[in-house]
């Protein structure tokens, strides 16, 4: 019988073992796995940086430039709410111009994108072109590069910004065609690219315009809207927008009277977003020597909007980013922090009553930090920037279910504040 007893005692030890290493078999795959999707760990290399991110209905897109034995690669990579998929070149070259604020960024139409980049057209530092490529498949495959604008003027041409619109994308630009002739100013153009990347309607929106402030463009109720800074003749900068109706160009027109006085370019731009019948606007002023980011929202299609409200005060940066979903308005912006600056996330309920405010992550206030970008994907705030202290580009996933941030995410978002 004891003989028995040790035989039984030996088979029970050794399923005891198995099921033990099942279980530990098990916790690593899902480890293998939980890593595998993990959003913050994107597949770039370092140096990389001029970061944007695009929802689409098949994935999170994720593009960047990244140095590449003497070229600069335009890459992509999407993150399908599994894993990230290998890096692809969209485009090199040796001759691209490449700026901390104006970047190229992917806008999706169904499985259709579009993509631009900066080109040089002569030695000169500011004269380049914008090129661009579509995608029928969604970035498997793309276009050979085509000018954007007609003009042969070496002069800049860049601050782009895209809708999807119809069958292909509405595209607004900087183009600086008439700065190198007497009273000559940066203008706004406009143009549709067709889904055969013909180039349609390229027209004027306003004949003088900021040099170097980045454009943003949404669609509300269906309507092209594209925000700028504009420029008087008595160097006031304030935002302008015009909207595109029956394929034409509404007469620009003031947004909001800052009357920021400024002889020079302050390279930070207007930021709008449109849920349904809702816009929201923000944007950076250095008016009366006080630096403020400043929101405005339309709850009716854009015929009103409501008074400003100001989103942070004196020790503001600005590189203002913007988006709504169904509930909620979430505004980033750069403010200074100690020595460095932090990027500030502030959500507004439709009704403009601030909901929350908070200190995201410390970057660095440099130029080489870029423009912080986000998107809503997957109940998920997800925040872009480069990190010029790692010299990589970093991603930051925020949950915007209010228990699971209370539960986690604020240890997380401490401990990568320290």
């Amino acid at each position: 019988m004891g003989k028995f007893r040790s035989i039984t005692n030996s088979k029970k030890c050794i399923r005891k073992m198995r099921t033990l290493l099942t279980v530990l078999l098990l916790v690593w795959l899902a480890s293998c796995n939980f890593q595998g999707r993990n959003i913050n760990d994107p597949p770039i290399g370092i140096g990389a940086q001029e970061p944007a991110l695009t929802v689409t209905d098949q994935g999170l897109i994720l593009s960047w430039l990244e140095p590449n034995e003497g070229d600069i690669h335009l890459r992509m990579s999407m993150h399908n709410g599994s894993r990230w998929s290998e890096p692809k070149t969209i485009a090199k070259g040796y001759d691209w111009f490449v700026n901390w604020a104006d970047f190229p960024a992917i806008v999706a139409n169904g499985d259709k994108l579009f993509v631009h980049f900066l080109q040089k057209s002569a030695h000169t530092t500011y004269a380049y072109d914008v090129m661009f490529s579509l995608s029928s498949d969604m970035g498997g495959t793309w276009s050979a590069p085509k000018k954007l604008h007609a003009d042969t003027v070496a002069a800049e041409h860049g601050f782009v910004s895209a809708v999807a619109y119809k069958e292909g994308f509405q595209v607004s630009w900087l183009d600086g065609r008439f700065t190198g002739a007497e009273n000559g100013a940066m203008t706004i153009r406009s143009a549709y690219i067709d889904e055969g990347g013909e180039i349609l309607n390229s027209v004027e929106i306003d004949h003088k315009t900021c040099d170097c402030c980045p454009t943003s463009m949404d669609l509300l109720d269906g309507i092209p809207w594209v925000f700028y800074r504009d420029r008087s003749d008595e160097e006031i900068r304030d935002i302008y927008f015009s909207k595109m109706i029956d394929s034409e160009w509404t007469e620009p027109a003031l947004f909001h009277q800052d009357a920021w006085q400024i002889n020079g370019c302050p390279v930070n731009g207007p930021a709008v977003s449109s849920f349904k019948k809702t816009m929201a606007v923000a944007w950076f002023t250095g008016a009366q020597n006080e630096n403020k980011v400043k929101l405005k929202i339309s709850l009716d299609a854009g015929n009103t909007f409501g008074g400003e409200i100001l989103v942070n005060g004196d020790k503001s940066l600005g590189r203002v980013d913007i988006k709504l979903d169904s509930a909620n308005i979430y505004v980033t912006y750069l403010a200074r922090w100690e020595d460095e600056a932090a990027i500030v996330l502030n959500t507004y309920n439709y009704s403009g009553k601030l909901v929350d405010k908070e200190r995201m992550v410390i970057i660095s206030a440099e130029r080489g930090s870029g423009f912080p970008k986000i998107a809503i994907w997957h109940e998920n705030l997800i925040f872009v920037w480069t990190d010029i202290e790692e010299n990589k580009i970093k991603i930051l996933k925020y949950p915007l279910n209010k228990d699971h941030i209370s539960a986690q995410g604020n240890l997380r978002r401490n401990q990568r504040i320290k």
